[in-house]
């Protein structure tokens, strides 16, 4: 799948284009709702367990939401330690991370390890998630399921397609972007690719 230079010059103003519910609206209230639907049906999978960042990073905007997906029979943590001083217990899972455009009804799926705390003492008992997405640029995206994560990996695609989404490869997103432009993003201008005029954060 391809978009035109006027597409992705829309996108990069932030505005969403799509011929399909709810990016045909316009309605930024809409998409946002579509997506959290999504992440809920995600959510319901047997064995898939997500988290959601829709916060934009803490920052002014991001292009798109940021899904941190593992399995649910706990063979996605590969390491734990309890700190004794701070009550916490530190887990590190291995999982896929998957962006949500809500620009386009478009994803890109790509791995990830996220640091999980859990904090359990007489005041505070509470968990959250550490650590940003790892990808940042197209050839973190990945096309094919990792071995860790095989049947979900196709679960989800399958999700995605029913939701109405389309996986961008990474050989499209690693082309140059085909003009010049400025997008609120980390990338050097010299260096923009077509990946980052659909995901992108400003800080």
């Amino acid at each position: 799948m391809n978009f035109t230079n006027e597409q992705l010059q829309t996108m990069i103003a932030e505005q969403p284009i799509g011929e399909i519910y709810p990016y045909n609206t316009n309605d930024k209230a809409q998409i946002e709702q579509y997506i959290q639907d999504l992440f809920y049906i995600i959510s319901r999978s047997k064995s898939i367990k997500c988290e959601a960042i829709f916060d934009h990073y803490g920052s002014g905007y991001a292009s798109y939401v940021d899904f941190f997906c593992y399995k649910k029979d706990g063979s996605s943590k590969i390491n734990e330690k309890y700190i004794e001083k701070d009550s916490l217990t530190s887990i590190q899972l291995e999982g896929l991370v998957i962006y949500i455009s809500r620009l386009a009804p478009v994803a890109i799926i790509g791995k990830d390890i996220r640091h999980k705390a859990i904090i359990n003492t007489e005041e505070i008992q509470d968990e959250f998630f550490s650590g940003m997405s790892m990808i940042s640029r197209p050839q973190e995206v990945i096309n094919e399921p990792p071995p860790f994560m095989v049947e979900e990996f196709r679960e989800i695609k399958q999700k995605l397609a029913d939701a109405g989404y389309s996986i961008l490869e990474k050989e499209y997103l690693s082309q140059p972007l085909p003009f010049k432009t400025k997008i609120q993003t980390f990338t050097d201008p010299r260096h923009y690719t077509v990946f980052d005029a659909f995901f992108y954060w400003m800080d």
